[in-house]
């Protein structure tokens, strides 16, 4: 790109139009430094950025931290965003938290934003459901008999 003549050689600038330059400071830190200190704030904006340009480790650090927080508001747009950028450790959580939280999950807008516009990942998340709970009840056999105490 600077040894070809093109336009950011000319000017020695590279302008990145779809990250805030907040996040962007980030992920360099992060390059040069291997530290991210304000992850917890942004690790949503870093984790999309990390995706793109390929960045692993500071992937893994967004989805633990995304991990930590999240809660029954956050859980359905944790989910949305992990599926988005394949990451499937946070996007294991999230579902597993949805589940475990699912009456109260299923009351907020992140839900009705999934059913809605999500219905695959909705899917996915009815498919672990079921996967997690106890077989059902055999009609017609006689109930089990208690031992008996002595």
């Amino acid at each position: 790109m600077f040894e070809h003549g093109m336009a950011e050689s000319l000017s020695d600038c590279v302008n990145i139009k779809d990250i805030d330059s907040e996040v962007l400071g980030e992920m360099l830190r992060f390059m040069y430094t291997g530290s991210a200190p304000n992850l917890e704030r942004m690790a949503d904006e870093l984790l999309a950025a990390a995706d793109k340009y390929q960045l692993e480790r500071l992937k893994v650090m967004c989805e633990q931290s995304l991990c930590l927080s999240l809660t029954n508001e956050t859980a359905c747009e944790t989910l949305i965003l992990a599926d988005l950028h394949s990451a499937e450790h946070l996007k294991t959580q999230s579902t597993e938290f949805i589940n475990l939280h699912a009456n109260e999950v299923m009351e907020t807008e992140g839900w009705k934003v999934l059913v809605k516009e999500h219905p695959p990942l909705l899917e996915q998340v009815f498919k672990a459901l079921a996967t997690q709970q106890t077989p059902p009840i055999i009609l017609n056999q006689p109930p089990r008999k208690r031992p008996r105490q002595y």
